[in-house]
């Protein structure tokens, strides 16, 4: 019998354990996504905030760099849901992460 060997354990488990890139995707937009909507509505719509080329350029980068700062700490919390859900949890979270980082772009 041969005694435990680390490095196997490790190839088992990324050959067998997966995390499925679509999931991360389909999280990745619905923060986006989120923190689009929650801009184009509030400050866009009901704000009469002028749209220029340029603020949009601003916001989009905004909105990448707080899309990535918060996927990784969040694709943990709902990598477990239903697909839809996850989608759905993940828009709810771009428009909450957009209110707390929205006031900082002006």
């Amino acid at each position: 019998m041969q005694s435990f060997i680390f490095n196997d354990a490790i190839r088992f488990r990324l050959a067998t354990q997966q995390e499925d890139t679509g999931a991360k995707i389909q999280v990745f937009f619905g923060v986006f996504l989120g923190v689009i909507l929650r801009w184009i509505i509030v400050d866009v719509i009901r704000d009469q905030v002028p749209f220029n080329l340029s603020v949009v350029i601003a916001r989009i980068v905004v909105a990448l760099i707080a899309t990535i700062f918060v996927f990784s700490g969040y694709w943990q919390k709902v990598k477990d849901q239903p697909a839809g859900m996850r989608f759905l949890n993940a828009l709810a979270y771009g428009v909450s992460i957009d209110a707390l980082v929205g006031p900082w772009t002006y």
